[in-house]
């Protein structure tokens, strides 16, 4: 297998781990503390992979995802803040308005999501794969939205919601902010400098928290 495929493959087993976890700490509303800990294992895993393959492009992914996690803290506060639309559950570290585990929960999103692209760009071509990766990011929103509020991570108030749980603005957000990710990452290469890895983190931050405010004005 080479790495690539081993790159692939190690995302799959991610998804598959990342949704059997959120379903478990659904089902004993087991909080902050679960949701930590899955998103430290998911993590692990993708820097152990990167350290033992000496995968420096899957490094790459993670210095952008690190980037977007932190950068993505404004965005949060937009919606707990501003328009009062997010309320996290109380407990556990935070940082500004999010809970700690939030921005490192974007680092496997993103992470997941850059390998995902450029897994597929090859095939589907780059406009393709910017629809192709909006669509899935649509319509997985719900589900991940619904086992946050039984897993009492978060939930929303005070705006139209499908099933009075996911909001729209939340669900266009999301597809938008997945469309720009191939823009973003199939700039990236194994030999890329890390002033473009930073670069490219900003850059979806800011496309997030746009998606994140246009959104809102459009349904929310």
């Amino acid at each position: 297998m080479d790495l690539d495929q081993r790159r692939l493959s190690l995302v799959v087993r991610t998804i598959a781990i990342a949704l059997i976890g959120q379903c478990l700490a659904a089902l004993t509303a087991a909080g902050w503390i679960a949701a930590t800990l899955l998103t430290g294992l998911l993590l692990g895993m993708f820097v152990a992979h990167a350290v033992r393959h000496r995968d420096a492009l899957l490094a790459r992914i993670l210095g952008f995802g690190l980037v977007v996690g932190f950068g993505e803290l404004p965005a949060d506060h937009f919606g707990v803040v501003v328009t009062e639309t997010l309320v996290y559950a109380p407990g556990g570290p935070h940082i500004w308005v999010s809970p700690l585990y939030m921005p490192f929960g974007w680092v496997v999103m993103m992470t997941q999501l850059g390998v995902l692209a450029l897994g597929v760009a090859p095939r589907l071509g780059r406009t393709r794969t910017c629809v192709a990766l909006a669509i899935a990011g649509g319509l997985n929103i719900p589900a991940h939205e619904f086992l946050a509020l039984h897993a009492d991570l978060w939930h929303y108030q005070n705006t139209p919601a499908l099933f009075g749980v996911v909001p729209h603005y939340v669900i266009l957000a999301e597809a938008l902010l997945a469309f720009v990710v191939p823009l973003l990452l199939l700039r990236l290469s194994a030999r890329s400098r890390w002033s473009t890895v930073v670069g490219l983190g900003l850059a979806q931050a800011l496309c997030i928290y746009v998606a994140g405010r246009i959104a809102h004005a459009l349904v929310g």
